[in-house]
């Protein structure tokens, strides 16, 4: 799949996981269920493609480091998707090692502020582009910290999904126009030669 292509499927899931949330919120049947499972997998499935468009992109530099960040953040995302695959296979009684694939779900968000710090530090993506991964890195202390400070409030919950979907939108929006560009480079270049 081209860049174009993998944005895309970014943008298409970036709002999944605030529908699915809310969702299980007003109809409490479908929370902690395949719902929950089935979206999962979309939103976790659809991040790990911007993210390939993030590494195809060097938007972390070219450094080991940088490179090596976006590997990690794809294999936690592969263990995301696997521990949502056995929610989907076994919604009742999920098998023991469950519980360790799923903390890959929390480690994943909390990997986006190094990759975040790297593609400011790399100046990987263009002006302002380059604090939209930062700012996705700072939704589960956000989405934690406004239900610590203010309990299981309706206003923790509207934060923390809005939050989400306007970060991962915006990112792929991002991907998505940094794609137009490249095609439209390498359209040129071709014409040139």
């Amino acid at each position: 799949m081209n860049n174009k292509t993998l944005s895309l499927l970014a943008l298409l899931g970036a709002p999944t996981m605030a529908l699915g949330v809310l969702g299980g919120y007003y109809f409490p049947s479908l929370g902690d269920s395949w719902f929950t499972a089935t979206w999962g997998i979309i939103y976790i499935t659809t991040w790990m493609a911007g993210v390939v468009c993030m590494q195809r992109m060097k938007a972390t530099g070219n450094s080991r480091f940088g490179k090596a960040l976006l590997w990690i953040l794809i294999c936690t995302l592969t263990i995301a998707d696997i521990s949502n695959t056995f929610w989907v296979i076994y919604p009742e009684g999920k098998p023991d090692a469950f519980f360790y694939l799923d903390l890959c779900w929390p480690l994943s968000h909390l990997l986006m502020l190094p990759v975040g710090i790297m593609v400011i530090l790399a100046k990987g993506l263009p002006g302002w582009y380059r604090y939209v991964p930062l700012a996705q890195g700072f939704w589960l202390p956000v989405a934690l910290g406004s239900k610590f400070a203010w309990g299981e409030a309706e206003s923790s919950l509207y934060l923390g999904c809005v939050y989400s979907a306007v970060a991962w939108v915006l990112m792929s929006l991002i991907l998505y126009r940094q794609s137009q560009k490249e095609e439209i480079h390498s359209t040129s270049v071709l014409q040139t030669a």
